[in-house]
């Protein structure tokens, strides 16, 4: 006949202590524990990779904005009035939208410039009054309290807000600007001086254009872009006068 209390302690052995049961739930735990940091390591390495897009495409358009409508500065429809008139016993007219402000720099955080728009809807080219108006003159600067990067509108006094302050943080703004003169390259048709009897320039400008920004979220996430460009329209300037000519009766040259 069976002993019932050594049935019950047989009974007892065959199931979990609260030892066994306790290192069980502390295993769970810390393989539950590497599972979340896992996964909110991914989280995180996600997020950080759509800030950074973020930011790179937002930076990215905002140098794309400004090198677009730098490069038409000095836009005039009669450029060649200033190197070929119609009337060549006329004089050489002077290009109004032609001033950049800085001209040269080594880094402006504040750019202003002028184009003609008169072939865009506002009057016919022939009908172009050579007058600088509000709504030519352009520019960009850079508002270092909120970290923005403003453009001028088209009335020549008031600046809007290019950039959003609450995702993009602009760190740096700044458009450099070199130019370079040569001689007009004219032939007998096109005068070599200028009303003023001076030399015809050509100059040749152009400006790098480097803006960075960091994440509004995260500001370790900073990513920048510089740009190099050169002003489609050159200027035709009458400069020193020409050096004596080199046999008498000969014409004038230019240094």
């Amino acid at each position: 006949m069976l002993n019932p209390q050594r049935t019950t302690l047989r009974a007892r052995a065959n199931g979990m202590s609260i030892v066994e049961l306790m290192v069980g739930i502390t295993i769970g735990l810390f393989i539950l524990a590497a599972a979340a940091m896992v996964a909110q390591g991914q989280l995180n390495d996600n997020r950080r990779l759509l800030l950074e897009a973020q930011v790179q495409q937002d930076v990215r358009i905002a140098t794309e904005l400004v090198v677009r409508d730098l490069r038409r500065a000095a836009y005039w429809a009669q450029a060649s009035q200033a190197v070929w008139p119609d009337d060549l016993n006329a004089a050489l007219q002077n290009n109004v939208y032609g001033n950049i402000t800085p001209e040269n720099s080594v880094g402006s955080t504040t750019l202003t410039f002028a184009r003609s728009l008169d072939e865009e809807g506002r009057a016919a080219v022939i009908s172009e009054n050579n007058t600088l108006d509000a709504p030519e003159q352009a520019g960009f600067r850079y508002n270092a309290d909120a970290k923005t990067i403003e453009v001028l509108l088209g009335d020549g006094a008031s600046y809007q807000t290019l950039t959003d302050p609450a995702v993009l943080q602009i760190t740096t703004f700044s458009i450099a600007m070199t130019s370079v003169k040569r001689n007009v390259p004219c032939g007998a048709a096109c005068p070599q001086l200028g009303p003023g009897g001076g030399c015809l320039r050509q100059t040749m400008r152009n400006a790098t254009v480097t803006i960075v920004g960091q994440s509004t979220a995260d500001p370790a996430v900073v990513r920048g872009m510089t740009t190099n460009l050169r002003l489609r329209n050159d200027l035709v300037r009458e400069e020193e006068a020409p050096t004596a000519p080199a046999a008498p009766g000969g014409p004038s040259v230019c240094p």
